[in-house]
């Protein structure tokens, strides 16, 4: 789930614990669930406890649902950032994609809300299917560290990311042409995604574009880390799908030192200051062919709309606001709690 980078093993951390939990209280938590000093347990891969409470980040199996039940918690939270109620023939994400979220959903997500108390997700709208639930907003931490800038003024390739999964495939297939355009009219412009043989034919049959496999979260961290770019284009088509999502690739190209080039929908259109922290563009193909082609011509005016971006991430992606928001949810010691 999630439109996020990270793979899925058994041992293998998810994005969304770094985002909304892990990172943020990272000394509280005893990772094997040994260190009884510490004030919160990881029990499992997607589940923590504190002395009264439970999280669960996104999903349970079998054998943690019959754990929560077993260890009665005062509070069982499910902080959950995909809308799995609205998924439909007509959501935009690929078929295969669809029927895992829908069994997961119809299955034993339900099991799961029988016993949670408390639904912790990053929009409204998920929120609202909930209301049964204590339900409760939180955006995500920004969890890299925001990239220098020193790359947009160096004479080097015009770097593009399109930084997301398959989840997103119809959205970058909607600006496919006129992003093959750009990238033909400009080769000295690079285009970069995650989709590998996925990525639409029009942009695999082009020697500026790079399409990597999706990467493993702590692989995917490390890139971030070592890679800039100068635009990163975040097109999502206008589906309650993708309404719902999070802000967290407002983060992503923060990281990345790039200019954030959105759909003027939700989540953005309520947090991005058009060309100032971001660019927020319509669907329509022919506006965001413009508007690269524009960025790659002025490259001091797409400095200044990262710079914004990079401001506008570490204002709302502030570490110290998930952590205390979980020190209040779980009524930890205030002495532990982040300060300005």
């Amino acid at each position: 789930m999630g439109g996020r980078l990270g793979g899925g093993g058994a041992n293998k951390q998810i994005p969304s614990i770094s985002l909304y939990f892990a990172d943020p209280l990272a000394d509280l938590i005893s990772p094997d669930g040994e260190d009884t000093s510490r004030p919160i347990q990881r029990l499992s891969r997607t589940v923590f406890a504190s002395d009264r409470a439970a999280i669960v980040v996104r999903y349970a199996a079998k054998r943690e649902l019959a754990m929560l039940r077993g260890r009665r918690f005062e509070r069982i939270y499910l902080l959950i950032d995909d809308d799995l109620e609205s998924l439909t023939e007509n959501d935009g994400l690929p078929s295969d994609y669809r029927r895992r979220l829908m069994a997961y959903r119809d299955g034993p997500f339900r099991r799961l809300l029988d016993i949670v108390t408390d639904v912790v997700a990053p929009s409204e709208k998920i929120l609202s299917s909930y209301r049964r639930k204590r339900a409760v907003k939180l955006d995500p931490a920004q969890c890299h560290q925001a990239g220098a800038l020193v790359h947009h003024n160096l004479s080097r390739p015009f770097d593009i990311v399109f930084a997301a999964t398959r989840s997103h495939l119809q959205d970058l297939g909607h600006i496919a042409p006129a992003l093959a355009e750009v990238l033909r009219q400009r080769p000295d412009a690079r285009l970069t995604t995650f989709l590998n043989g996925h990525a639409p034919r029009s942009l695999r049959m082009l020697s500026n574009a790079i399409h990597l496999p999706m990467m493993e979260w702590s692989r995917y961290r490390a890139f971030v880390a070592e890679n800039r770019f100068h635009v990163a284009i975040a097109p999502a088509l206008d589906t309650p799908f993708n309404r719902a999502r999070s802000i967290s690739k407002l983060h992503d190209h923060a990281a990345f030192g790039a200019a954030g080039v959105y759909s003027r929908q939700e989540p953005f259109d309520r947090i991005v200051i058009n060309g100032k922290s971001g660019l927020l563009l319509s669907n329509d193909p022919a506006e965001w062919r413009d508007t690269l082609l524009d960025l790659a011509n002025r490259r001091e005016h797409t400095l200044k709309i990262a710079a914004g971006g990079q401001i506008l991430s570490q204002t709302l992606g502030d570490m110290r606001r998930v952590r205390n928001f979980w020190m209040r949810e779980l009524e930890l010691a205030p002495a532990l709690a982040a300060t300005g």
